[in-house]
């Protein structure tokens, strides 16, 4: 079973962020449960985990990172997304700095991974970059070196800063295959 966590602030914008990856999870016939991220506790029990992005203004989660403490010591496979990224990194010392990118920016692959392989076009929606990213590699950058893609060095966790479910639908089905 996947477990897809909302970072969002607002129901409505469930719509936008969390929808369309639930749908992505039920397109390809697994399981799944949704939870908000205040109210993740265990989670050893799901095969794997998506964080979901937000909304451009919405910067609650960044109050309650404990919440994600869990990070720390599960070994379960996790894909961030755009927030969902930040929290990873944030998780493991990296830094958040402000640089907003709204639209579509063309993306050149750094390193092999299981969730894309070439350079192409994604949906950027967001105002906060990361820096300080030690414990990652680099998996993906635009032309002016903003981080889009990352991958914790010892554990499968990936962080994307764009939004797979605008454009790039495969990275998230990449992720839940086995």
């Amino acid at each position: 079973m996947i477990l897809i966590i909302s970072t969002c602030q607002d129901k409505l914008s469930e719509e936008e962020f969390v929808k369309p990856i639930t749908n992505i999870v039920k397109n390809s016939k697994k399981d799944y449960k949704i939870k908000h991220f205040m109210d993740v506790g265990y989670v050893d029990d799901y095969e794997k985990i998506i964080i979901c992005g937000t909304a451009l203004k919405d910067n609650e989660y960044l109050n309650h990172l404990n919440k994600f403490s869990w990070l720390k010591n599960t070994n379960k496979e996790v894909l961030g997304i755009c927030s969902g990224m930040q929290i990873i990194a944030l998780t493991f010392n990296a830094k958040l700095i402000q640089q907003k990118e709204i639209g579509m920016t063309q993306i050149t692959t750094k390193s092999r991974n299981k969730l894309f392989s070439k350079e192409f076009e994604v949906y950027n929606l967001h105002q906060n970059s990361l820096t300080d990213l030690d414990e990652f590699d680099i998996l993906a950058t635009t032309e002016n070196d903003s981080v889009q893609a990352i991958k914790h060095k010892h554990k499968q966790f990936y962080g994307i800063i764009f939004h797979p479910e605008v454009r790039n639908e495969t990275i998230v089905e990449n992720f839940i295959l086995p």
